[in-house]
């Protein structure tokens, strides 16, 4: 006949010790060295993550300045040599331009329809 079935709520009894179920001040010592353990690594961890900030706050300053000083560089360039500024952004686009038409006019063929593309030569 089947077994019954027991209660999942009660634990099973055994007269063996488990590995979970030690009774003992050994076990209680152990967790405690893992939690103080666990208690450096935290303080540890935040010590690094703290001067890596740091340091990453100081690069991004850095390269921020930089990159402002570039600009007002670059917008005094523009200031005072609005004729040169016109004439390079003009030439820019047209060349933008004459790269598009060639590669529009490039792929106008596989615009076709694919029969065409094949029976033309054959015909």
């Amino acid at each position: 006949m089947a077994e019954p079935i027991r209660n999942l709520k009660t634990p099973l009894k055994t007269d063996a010790p488990s590995f979970d179920h030690e009774s003992g001040d050994n076990v209680g010592n152990e967790i405690a060295t893992l939690r103080s353990e666990i208690a450096n690594l935290r303080q540890l961890l935040a010590e690094k993550t703290g001067t890596a900030y740091e340091k990453i706050t100081g690069r991004a300053s850095d390269a921020a300045s930089y990159v402002q000083s570039e600009a007002s560089s670059v917008a005094g360039t523009i200031r005072e040599h609005p004729a040169a500024t016109t004439t390079l952004f003009t030439l820019i686009g047209a060349i933008g331009f004459a790269i598009g038409y060639v590669v529009a006019t490039a792929s106008a063929e596989s615009k076709q329809a694919w029969y065409r593309r094949y029976l033309g030569d054959r015909f």
